[in-house]
């Protein structure tokens, strides 16, 4: 009897789309701050890390849209409240119709247009970053990059990955989900920066990425390394032998992105030597 249920519909110039189901409903107490990271888990199971809906805003805002949780919705099921989250984005106008083409409701155009805005928007910015040691601060990204992301989550990997691989088109970017994999990678290639997420599920158990750190570094692996985390646990990545940390999810605006790899690029500029 209950249902999850995706809606689509023009009003003027705006394309709104619907997600609603009959499930529990969300707490009053827990609306206004239904965006924020690290939120705590709303299901029976106590799942997740709570930034779900803060990704799926930050998308969203990429696109100049809006997202909203619609306090007025009724699912129809005794008992069963229910919950729908309404996006509202810009479509494209031909005279008084809307015309939306099946390529760029295709996945493909997805990724394609989140690379292009973050490409655009890197190159629009005006970083001026201020540091101590100038002399040996990059200004710039390179051109060619070799770059590995450890995540398990295909879908955080092919957002960073493509769009900044897009954004840079000169950068080798390889994935892998799990610190294991990892491993066995840096015996075959060198990397410049690896991205490692902290918390990677299996089906058997697997490395931390802090214990992912450990053994690149016993390996020795002199590449720049980013920890990853839903949770601030930068000091025990620090710990274990990582340049730099990055909480998730990650910057959306292109200005953002660029001055978070920046910061990573420059994390290890004496020690670091060029692949």
């Amino acid at each position: 009897k209950g249902f999850v249920r995706l809606r689509a519909s023009m009003e003027d110039d705006d394309l709104y789309l619907y997600v609603e189901d009959s499930g529990p409903g969300i707490p009053a107490d827990k609306r206004e701050t239904l965006f924020q990271k690290f939120q705590d888990s709303l299901d029976l199971l106590n799942q997740g890390t709570g930034i779900g809906l803060s990704l799926c805003q930050s998308l969203v805002n990429l696109l100049d849209g809006d997202i909203w949780l619609d306090d007025s919705y009724d699912s129809g099921l005794e008992g069963c409240p229910g919950a729908r989250f309404i996006i509202k984005l810009k479509a494209p106008v031909a005279g008084q119709s809307m015309i939306l083409e099946e390529e760029q409701l295709s996945n493909n155009s997805i990724e394609q247009n989140f690379a292009n805005r973050m490409k655009h928007e890197a190159s629009m910015s005006n970083l001026t970053i201020e540091t101590t040691q100038a002399a040996n601060y990059k200004n710039e990204l390179p051109e060619t990059l070799q770059v590995l992301f450890v995540d398990d989550d295909v879908i955080l990997r092919k957002l960073f990955v493509r769009g900044v691989k897009k954004a840079n088109p000169g950068w080798t970017v390889s994935e892998a989900a799990s610190g294991e994999t990892a491993l066995q990678l840096v015996d075959e290639h060198e990397y410049d920066i690896i991205f490692l997420d902290q918390y990677m599920a299996s089906v058997s158990k697997s490395l931390l990425g802090t214990e992912t750190v450990r053994a690149l570094r016993s390996k020795g692996v002199k590449s720049i390394i980013c920890g990853l985390s839903a949770n601030d646990i930068e000091k025990p990545f620090m710990s274990a032998g990582a340049n730099a940390f990055m909480i998730k999810p990650f910057p959306c605006k292109g200005d953002e992105m660029r001055s978070a790899l920046l910061r990573i690029w420059n994390s290890d500029t004496d020690s670091l030597e060029m692949i």
